[in-house]
């Protein structure tokens, strides 16, 4: 066997291994798109070993199956893009493209047009992968991304150049007879190779970071309303802390009264429709850089940087009017819902701890005094010299992990 075909069967191999390598993160996060782009890779290794079992072969029906594996890895592989980047495929224009592709090749190959039929075969994957630049489009924020649409254009730029470069370069005319023995197969099979190797190496790397991107979410993400969790609201509130200079930042906490009894009373569904509804409401908030979080069960934050202590305070009381009105299931009668607030404004070289538990302070003092209110830290008396009636301890990160129940 020559090194020319050891080399050849390099293709299939690989292409096999990176169809497992698809499959396997398809397995993880499951989609269209992975699946997809794991049956190309399947497609086009059955293709690379078709064409060397039948590359001496000039039969129309040998030659034309095999150019349309070829083609059908090319669609398959645009196909995934668009799954992955725009959430649907252009089956019918890829398809449309095939049939046409496939069509002028048959013809060029039972005229014999020898070089023709080579360069159309070529062009037309060409012209294939091309469809693929367009699922980018508006999508080229990230640098991985936008090297993917690179390489992607590449690969298509190469599949028009290299058979003409060959042509020129070859001694005589390309024929059925000497087809085999030029370069040409060689140029093609190490080319596309090496275009399907570095393709397939940065599309795992863009699927892979998906399943980053979801694990992050899903860490920093409260299931339930959609907000930060506690972990995702400590990260980003110390983010707006470290960055804050000179401007003024508040941070308003949250709790739903005598949630207990809405749970004993309505149920935990209902219970859980509650919360989800508050967290909506504070979602609604949390624009121009500002941070909303479920801190744990029914206690809630929102971070407002550049918003001094006073706006803060009407935000705080525009919320709890808009939850006292809200009604979580129209047309059945229950208690009005309310929540208690606690607002502080950052004072520079605290912590977010710190300043937590200022606005927990405060928050407790608007459960002391009936519930249903706002109140500043500042309209606490000085808490250093006269503690509140039951004073709250500092809560460590820890422990407010845990969720809190003020009732």
């Amino acid at each position: 066997m020559s090194t020319g075909v050891y080399f050849q069967l390099m293709n299939p191999l690989v292409f096999g291994l990176f169809s497992l390598g698809f499959l396997g993160i398809h397995h993880m996060r499951p989609s269209k798109s992975t699946l997809v782009i794991s049956i190309s890779y399947v497609v086009g290794a059955i293709a690379f070993i078709s064409d060397l079992i039948f590359q001496d072969s000039t039969l129309l029906i040998t030659r034309v199956p095999i150019a349309g594996l070829y083609a059908i890895t090319t669609c398959m592989l645009v196909a995934a893009l668009f799954l992955h980047y725009r959430g649907k495929a252009p089956w019918t224009v890829l398809g449309g493209l095939l049939v046409v592709h496939l069509a002028i090749y048959s013809y060029l190959m039972a005229i014999e047009a020898d070089w023709i039929r080579s360069f159309s075969a070529n062009a037309g994957c060409g012209i294939l992968a091309s469809i693929g630049l367009f699922a980018f489009r508006g999508k080229l924020d990230r640098t991985l991304d936008r090297v993917t649409f690179s390489i992607l254009a590449l690969c298509c730029a190469q599949s028009f150049i290299r058979p003409a470069i060959i042509a020129v370069l070859a001694s005589g005319p390309l024929t059925n007879a000497n087809h085999s023995e030029t370069t040409f197969i060689f140029a093609m099979h190490f080319v596309v190779g090496a275009c399907a190797v570095t393709m397939g190496m940065c599309l795992i790397l863009v699927f892979s970071q998906a399943i980053f991107n979801d694990l992050r979410n899903n860490s920093v993400t409260d299931v339930l309303t959609g907000i930060n969790n506690r972990r995702g609201f400590d990260e980003a509130g110390n983010l707006v802390l470290q960055n804050s200079a000179a401007q003024p930042v508040s941070l308003i906490l949250a709790d739903l009264d005598h949630f207990k009894s809405v749970n004993d009373n309505y149920g935990h569904a209902f219970g859980d429709g509650v919360i989800a509804s508050f967290g909506e409401l504070m979602g609604d908030y949390a624009r121009f850089g500002r941070v909303a979080g479920r801190l744990g069960g029914e206690e809630f934050g929102l971070l407002l940087p550049g918003v001094p202590l006073s706006m803060a305070a009407e935000l705080a009381e525009s919320i709890r009017r808009r939850f006292a009105a809200a009604n979580i299931r129209p047309g059945e009668p229950h208690d009005v819902l309310t929540a208690s607030f606690g607002v502080a404004q950052y004072k520079k070289g605290e912590s977010l701890s710190q300043l937590m538990t200022r606005a927990d302070q405060a928050l407790y003092r608007s459960k002391d005094c009936g519930r249903d209110r706002v109140t500043c830290d500042t309209e606490i008396p000085d808490t250093a010299a006269e503690p509140s009636r039951n004073p709250r301890p500092a809560i460590s990160a820890a422990v407010r992990k845990l969720p809190v129940k003020y009732g």
